[in-house]
């Protein structure tokens, strides 16, 4: 069993977090109305401030060239460039309410807070691979971990490591505040805290 405790912390430079994708070095952070704040994560200080050319996200990734963009109020996603946020593609999300997103090296995963479910799907088309139900009842942020899927449930608040083929809850912990976006820095995960309006890093440890 997994217990959590928060290792690192600092402010939302916005209203809020919606969404958490991680590039390089830094962390993006993407407010409901659509601003992307990139992010120092050793101190929390904001380094650059975009808006993308469409607005209403509520979810972000980066596939490590290119980020990907859930507009919730469009209904659609989007690939953008990372250099000025240009729509290279965009198509309609598997699911009638996507949020959060991962990349597996491959495909996208979208997490959907309507039908509470994880969708696979391909990255050129839109098509649906794989989906399975979600642990939760309100799946809004997900990552990828380099072997397995993290989601984050804003109803429980926990979050839980799944086996990405059949859908298999393989481990969980209480988050200790209510997780919306979520990403992973090659080590560790990050959720964005919607009650508190902060970022924080995740210690976990076996008990």
């Amino acid at each position: 069993m997994l217990k959590a405790s928060i290792a690192t912390s600092f402010n939302c430079p916005g209203p809020g977090t919606n969404g958490l994708a991680w590039q390089d070095d830094a962390i993006w952070s993407v407010e409901g109305g659509g601003t992307l704040h990139k992010i120092n994560p050793q101190t929390g200080e904001v380094i650059l401030t975009v808006n993308p050319p469409t607005s209403g996200s509520s979810g972000l990734e980066c596939d490590g060239s290119h980020f990907w963009y859930s507009d919730i109020g469009e209904k659609i996603l989007y690939k953008l460039t990372v250099s000025d946020l240009q729509v290279v593609t965009s198509f309609q999300p598997p699911g009638p309410s996507p949020h959060g997103l991962a990349w597996d090296g491959e495909s996208l995963w979208s997490a959907d807070v309507q039908s509470d479910r994880h969708y696979k799907v391909s990255p050129d088309t839109g098509e649906i691979l794989a989906e399975f139900p979600s642990p939760g009842t309100r799946p809004h942020g997900i990552a990828w971990d380099g072997t397995t899927l993290w989601s984050a449930d804003t109803d429980t608040h926990v979050i839980s490591q799944i086996d990405p083929n059949s859908g298999e809850v393989l481990d969980s912990f209480e988050c200790p505040g209510e997780p919306h976006g979520l990403t992973w820095d090659g080590a560790n995960l990050w959720y964005g805290d919607d009650a508190e309006k902060t970022i924080c890093k995740i210690a976990l440890e076996r008990t």
